[in-house]
């Protein structure tokens, strides 16, 4: 009926210590545990509450889906009763008439549908090993339930005639992050500083998709399980590394380093794909950026900066490949695919007062 149920039992507890190990403030435990609920998107919400054969309904048309529906410009399509000819795939005994045109999509979400839950617990260790440098160690579990998933049960043929998509939001996802990092860092001390840290993760779920309510991914709709496997986000490898630095005769410099591994993809196949993210795509990620400034001072108040920066300094490709299928419908927020962006240089003068 359109209606999308209010969600009122959303307890979201957290919890959180330090602990000062040694007592002198020189090595720390740090532990952390919470529940969160997340949001669903809109365009979910909007497209089951209009597109409910009620209000209107989706019509296919063309050769293949419907010849019957192939308006000519400026020809419009006029929703009217049809006739079918089957029922649930079944030869009906006599003409059937539809109460909107054979095969139209509908939209709804499920009764039982709950938001998103993160369960998300963290426990982490930092050591002082020098003045002003320390390591630390971190470890993350994070597993939601109730992932939005699509599922079209026209694939199941119950509704043939009547209808062709009939797309449900359910919330029968699942997912489960676990992530070890290690990192140093050091304090600003004697105009120098800097922090760096390498992250192993793991990223499981059944479904990567949460914003094209468009595609059913399952692989088999009686069988979701069978998705179960590396997310579309996983990435395994990740280092970071930043600093700044005062050098001789005024000048500060600062960098930056990113690198990631590449995330996976299916093979040959964009949606309904087992097993899934078994191969991973040409999409990994390097690049090394810096700036070098040089205040010149005018008495306390005003100063004159000349600035270069550079990004990706070593030209790298970077491909962009977000997409599952094609990107035609891409909802993940990614405008475009191929190379990424080249070496670029800046030159820039900031006046401060």
């Amino acid at each position: 009926d359109g209606t999308l149920h209010n969600q009122t039992k959303q307890f979201q507890p957290r919890v959180g210590f330090a602990w000062d190990t040694s007592g002198n403030g020189k090595a720390v435990i740090r532990g952390s545990f919470g529940v969160y609920y997340a949001r669903q998107n809109m365009l979910t919400q909007v497209g089951s509450i209009t597109t409910n054969g009620v209000q209107q309904q989706t019509i296919a048309g063309g050769a293949v889906a419907n010849p019957f529906v192939r308006p000519v410009w400026p020809g419009l399509v006029t929703p009217t009763a049809g006739t079918c000819s089957t029922i649930n795939g079944f030869t009906a005994p006599g003409p059937v008439t539809n109460p909107f045109p054979c095969f139209s999509g509908v939209r709804v979400f499920s009764r039982d549908y709950q938001n998103p839950r993160v369960y998300t617990a963290n426990l982490g260790s930092e050591f002082e090993v020098a003045e002003n440098l320390s390591i630390y160690f971190d470890f993350t579990h994070s597993k939601a339930v109730h992932l939005t998933r699509f599922l079209d049960y026209a694939r199941t043929g119950f509704f043939d005639d009547y209808l062709g998509e009939t797309m449900v939001a359910a919330s029968v996802g699942k997912s489960l992050y676990r992530a070890f990092t290690a990192g140093m860092r050091r304090r600003l001390t004697r105009g120098f500083q800097f922090e760096m840290n390498y992250t192993f993760s793991r990223d499981f779920d059944d479904d990567s998709n949460e914003r094209d309510p468009f595609t059913d991914r399952a692989f088999d709709i009686f069988n979701l399980q069978l998705d179960y496997a590396y997310s579309d986000r996983d990435i395994r490898h990740r280092f970071n590394f930043v600093s700044v630095a005062d050098l001789p005769h005024d000048f500060d410099l600062s960098m930056r380093l990113q690198a990631r591994s590449a995330q996976p993809r299916s093979p040959g196949c964009a949606t309904r794909c087992f097993p899934r993210n078994t191969l991973r795509k040409n999409n990994e990620f390097f690049s090394f950026d810096w700036r070098l400034e040089r205040p010149f001072k005018f008495g306390e108040r005003y100063a004159l900066i000349p600035i270069v920066e550079m990004f990706n300094t070593f030209n790298t490709d970077n491909n962009i490949d977000p997409t599952i299928g094609s990107p035609l419908f891409n909802f993940d927020g990614f405008l475009r695919q191929g190379v990424g962006d080249p070496r670029q240089l800046q030159l820039a003068v900031k006046f401060t007062f």
